[in-house]
């Protein structure tokens, strides 16, 4: 349950108010992005309930890699989805840890192939490039309204001295 700035009380299902505004508002290629990433989300989700679910099985040798695997994919599976939000809401805290995840999944991918599982491989590929292709067409790296408030770029005299640099 959240509160608004008057101090009254909205229900919970606000927070998806703000974020259906930032699903209509958000560029094409932004909602693109955070949907593959909401599919990425529960993909690994799902596979985390499947794991822990299996680690109940007669047939499993070790029952804590079982159970750790699943708490992993788990966790891993909310924090992709946590990335889908802030991507979707253009966050720019969102856009470094939402490459970094999507290019380690590219050696993931590739080993996958050489192994002979193209169709995960090839999916472990694809989606993640099409991620990072549509954050650069959503201008992904540069500042959002919600970082810059006012739009203008900051000028060099705003900025703060590098180490070393003395202002003239």
């Amino acid at each position: 349950m959240g509160s608004s700035s008057d101090g009254q009380r909205r229900p919970a299902l606000g927070h998806l108010d703000g974020l259906r505004a930032a699903a209509r508002s958000a560029p094409v290629p932004a909602r693109i992005a955070s949907l593959l990433l909401a599919l990425e989300a529960l993909t690994l989700l799902a596979l985390g309930v499947l794991q822990v679910l299996r680690g109940f099985g007669s047939g499993i040798d070790d029952v804590t890699r079982a159970e750790m695997g699943g708490l992993l994919a788990l966790l891993g599976g909310a924090g992709v989805a946590a990335l889908a939000v802030g991507v979707l809401r253009r966050s720019g805290s969102f856009r470094s840890p939402t490459l970094v995840v999507q290019l380690l999944c590219l050696p993931v991918g590739w080993g996958l192939i050489q192994a002979g599982e193209y169709t995960y491989g090839v999916a472990l590929i694809v989606v993640p490039l099409v991620i990072v292709v549509a954050l650069l067409a959503a201008a992904g790296f540069g500042p959002s309204e919600q970082d810059d408030p006012s739009g203008t770029p900051p000028r060099a005299d705003d900025l703060p001295p590098r180490p070393g640099q003395r202002r003239p």
